[in-house]
């Protein structure tokens, strides 16, 4: 990045600052809009419907004031929600609208001011994925996620209905291949069906990459050797190590936290993408330390493990410059 001069940094400044007053008196109107709407502003201003009056006077698109009249007809009832998009805007809560209740709104308003708008898209898809129920149930001494009864009343409705997949449910996958792998592979299959055959490939292709594993480094430096990255990203392919998630890993996580143990372990490193590295960060992955086919998100984090000040640490040096943003 290229250093600005004082005339530069000065008239960069006054974008930024005029951008963000620009954001909040737009943020300003929507929230009027349902008013607007209700006491038919619009027609007695001599507008021929709101969205010319949006339009002409706050430079809104018809599906701006469509999005905000939706959202907040559908949070109208949930103060904890609105109080979110008082701060962050309307946008914030556009994730949950369709999944929070009157009873669990304050558990949504809670992760709608740690997360970002993509990182609650992808919170909110794994929540209604998961097969078990969410129930952030506590043990005696406050810790997420064991048998004991939660008294909170809010998060003891927070669940999802649906039926349990069968554990060995099986799914019909079409390939195009060329007529020389076919017939590779059908050698390969001999009596055996389809199903064992792709599971001993793939038993040997773990096999390969384990093999190809790097010992761990224990160093003060926060740069990750060449061949633990090399060895993490083979391991899944390139894509994120969540279960079922197929983005491309961006970010590399360590997953007992570098910063508690200074060691580079490609046992305890996985590549993820953005928006699993950052429920990463807040927490809500349980089981992190061990296979990812175990990982699944939780409702709270374990305020108890070690981990969690890292994750506060890193949430607050995210958040700083942002307005409006919880920061743990």
């Amino acid at each position: 990045m290229q250093k600005f001069s004082p005339q530069e940094k000065t008239l960069h400044d006054q974008f930024v600052q005029y951008g963000r007053n620009a954001k909040e008196w737009m943020h300003k109107c929507t929230l009027l809009l349902p008013h607007i709407e209700k006491h038919k502003i619009w027609q007695k201003k001599g507008f021929e419907n709101i969205y010319e009056y949006a339009r002409k006077l706050a430079g809104m698109s018809r599906n701006k004031v469509n999005e905000s009249l939706r959202i907040l007809s559908k949070i109208e009832d949930k103060p904890e929600l609105m109080k979110v998009v008082e701060q962050r805007g309307i946008f914030a809560v556009k994730p949950i609208v369709t999944i929070a209740t009157t009873e669990t709104a304050g558990f949504w308003a809670e992760k709608a001011k740690l997360m970002t708008k993509t990182t609650l898209e992808t919170y909110v898809k794994e929540f209604r994925n998961q097969n078990d129920l969410l129930e952030p149930k506590t043990d005696d001494f406050g810790r997420p996620g064991a048998s004991g009864n939660a008294e909170n009343p809010q998060q003891q409705a927070i669940s999802i209905s649906g039926q349990k997949m069968a554990a060995h449910s099986k799914k019909i996958v079409a390939m195009e291949l060329e007529p020389k792998i076919i017939e590779q592979l059908e050698k390969l299959k001999g009596q055996n069906d389809w199903n064992t055959l792709m599971k001993q490939l793939l038993e040997m292709r773990a096999k390969y990459i384990e093999e190809q594993k790097p010992e761990a480094v224990a160093t003060t430096s926060r740069h990750i050797p060449n061949k633990i990255k090399k060895y993490t990203t083979a391991r899944t392919n390139g894509q994120c190590a969540f279960p079922k998630c197929t983005k491309p890993a961006e970010i590399f996580q360590h997953t007992q936290r570098w910063a508690l143990e200074n060691i580079h372990d490609p046992d305890r490193l996985f590549g993820l993408c953005k928006e699993h590295e950052r429920l990463a960060h807040l927490g809500l992955i349980e089981n992190e330390e061990q296979s990812p086919q175990n990982w699944k998100i939780r409702a709270q984090p374990d305020r108890f493990d070690p981990k969690y000040e890292i994750d506060l640490v890193v949430q607050k040096f995210r958040n700083r410059n942002r307005p409006g943003w919880a920061t743990g």
